[in-house]
């Protein structure tokens, strides 16, 4: 329990400091703890620090900084599912969820929907009689990020405050960012789908009823 609400705990240490409105120091907080949980290889966790990290920046009216961290979180969802693909696919599914979200988020619509068909995929290969219910999900995840995407729009129209440790936050996030880039690089989306292969032969998807699931004017 002490470890728990030990203030050294970056993550308690960075949620305490957004809970009080100093959002550049959560936010230098949060980076640090995404660090720290990336170089351990706990992407979910450096994923969920990342997207805090941009939503304490767009709280400050800096969508251009928050983007491009809400971009490292999708990226750390879409690695974790990679790497967990022999180990459990839910937690795949799981991840690619938010992969999707967050690409979505930042009208990143080629990353949007390699990850929706990543997950359309892996559902399949779950359970193949619940197919249309992966569409669905994705969907629904879609539409709920579409509201979220409007109210970030509208605050990019919002004067930059005078953001205390500006430098400190631009050293750390183009630090925290290179990390991010040399870790994702390391894997192929080809090996994602060789690991969730059953078996050699098995066809590729084919999308037929949903064929309009993937038109821009939908991940858009």
């Amino acid at each position: 329990m002490d470890s728990l609400t030990d203030e050294r705990n970056t993550w308690f240490n960075a949620v305490r400091l957004e809970d009080s409105h100093d959002y550049s120091s959560a936010t230098l907080a949060y980076l640090e703890d995404a660090s720290r949980c990336l170089g351990s290889s706990l992407f979910i966790r450096a994923a969920m620090s990342t997207a805090s990290a941009a939503s304490c920046l767009v709280t400050t009216g800096d969508n251009e900084d928050a983007i491009q961290l809400y971009s490292a979180a999708a990226s750390l969802y879409e690695h974790n599912a990679d790497v967990n693909i022999a180990r459990s696919m839910r937690e795949s599914l799981w991840s690619l969820l938010h992969a999707f979200e967050y690409f979505t988020l930042i009208s990143d619509h080629v990353s949007a929907e390699r990850a929706s068909k990543k997950y359309a995929d892996l559902a399949r290969r779950v359970d193949r009689f619940e197919t249309r219910s992966a569409f669905e999900t994705l969907k629904n995840r879609r539409d709920t990020v579409l509201v979220a995407r409007s109210d970030l729009a509208s605050t990019a129209d919002i004067p930059l405050k005078g953001i205390p440790d500006s430098n400190r936050i631009q050293l750390s996030m183009k630090s925290f960012l290179q990390q991010v880039q040399t870790v994702t690089l390391t894997r192929s989306d080809s090996e994602f789908f060789e690991e969730a292969k059953s078996d050699e032969e098995e066809d590729h998807l084919v999308y037929e009823t949903e064929s309009d699931f993937h038109e821009r004017s939908i991940v858009s």
